[in-house]
């Protein structure tokens, strides 16, 4: 079992944000959220999870004492081993000796919420955090050397030019990080930015190519559409449920999937501190097949036989199901196989439009 804590609570809501969060908290909402965590966490039954992954929001908002909390509900109701994976996102802005040496006692891997080394852009994006903010929090992380140090970045911004993004993959890989997640800036409907820019396509794919040309310089390689890692370096947790691993989840807007229902939380944090249920969504063997089998398109690999064994369509009605829904797509965006099946570098430029063939 895969299990993702959702933290909700923010400093501010950044423009490009389209995950839910709760900026400036009252006071006592985050103690009653540990207390409704902690219930959660005992009754899931979960003894030993694969990875764990605390994401937000800003997990590294809570102070000190509450990140102790957070941490000691983990590990007294679960029992993850010396191979778990722990991952939990962080800002730079809430970021501070002591948490980061708290972190590093009981994480290894952190990930760096930068979205781009440019004030300007920065602005742009709405992204509330300071120069002198990102230096430090890198100082911070490498002096505690985490096992593993994942940085995000966007591109497709507003004035962004193609050089302005070489120079922050450039300085993401002198922060010593072994992972990185470039993102193309979207207008998502619920983010403050919504649909108040256009988006220059042929700027973003010429950036989608530049991060991977930069960022091989560095034998940092591109393994899903908007994710590169140094060997050894991917992040399982994503990998997991790419491939359609159980996934539980905790928190306000969590979703999960026990391999037949997916559930999905609240996302109101008042309505799922009073125990509103979770909505659920039991999707037929052959449908979640052909989700899990479009979603993990994304992955360079792609798909192979092996990987495939564990679902209830079989492999060769999967290939099958595939080769069906490319018939009118180029052939130049997929490879397919007696054993495997992958998109092609072209390919994934066009996921979106592959993956809505195979589901349907």
């Amino acid at each position: 079992m895969n299990c993702y804590i959702h933290v909700p609570f923010c400093r501010s809501k950044c423009g490009y944000c389209a995950f839910y969060s709760e900026a400036n908290a009252e006071n006592g909402v985050v103690e009653r959220y540990l207390d409704k965590l902690e219930k959660d966490v005992k009754e899931s039954q979960i003894l030993y999870p694969q990875t764990i992954y605390i994401g937000g929001g800003t997990p590294t908002l809570l102070s000190v004492a509450q990140l102790k909390r957070l941490f000691g509900i983990i590990s007294g109701c679960w029992r993850p081993n010396a191979d778990c994976e722990i991952s939990i996102e962080c800002n730079p802005e809430t970021l501070t000796p002591e948490k980061a040496e708290l972190l590093r006692s009981f994480v290894t891997r952190i990930s760096l919420g930068i979205q781009s080394f440019d004030p300007a852009l920065r602005k742009t994006l709405g992204r509330n955090c300071s120069q002198s903010a990102i230096i430090e929090a890198v100082k911070l992380i490498q002096t505690q050397k985490f096992d593993h140090f994942n940085c995000d970045l966007i591109y497709g911004i507003p004035g962004q030019t193609l050089e302005m993004w070489r120079s922050d993959i450039g300085q993401a890989v002198k922060c010593g990080i072994d992972h990185i997640s470039c993102y193309s800036l979207t207008p998502e409907e619920q983010s403050v930015l919504g649909g108040t820019f256009l988006i220059d396509d042929d700027s973003a794919v010429s950036m989608y190519e530049a991060a991977q040309q930069e960022l091989e310089k560095h034998s940092i390689n591109r393994y899903e559409i908007s994710n590169y890692a140094a060997a050894g370096a991917e992040c399982r947790h994503n990998v997991n449920v790419w491939r359609g691993g159980k996934l539980a989840a905790f928190g306000p807007s969590g979703a999960g999937f026990d391999g037949v229902t997916r559930s999905i939380n609240s996302d109101n944090i008042r309505n799922w501190l009073d125990g509103e249920l979770s909505e659920k969504d039991t999707l037929i063997p052959e449908a979640r097949c052909r989700e899990i089998f479009a979603v993990n398109l994304r992955t360079v690999s792609g798909w192979n036989r092996s990987l495939w064994q564990q679902n209830a369509v079989s492999w060769d009605e999967m290939r099958e199901i595939f080769r069906t829904a490319m018939e009118s797509i180029p052939e130049r965006f997929y490879i397919i196989n007696e054993d495997s099946v992958r998109l092609t570098p072209d390919g994934l430029l066009y996921w979106n439009d592959i993956a809505e063939r195979v589901i349907l």
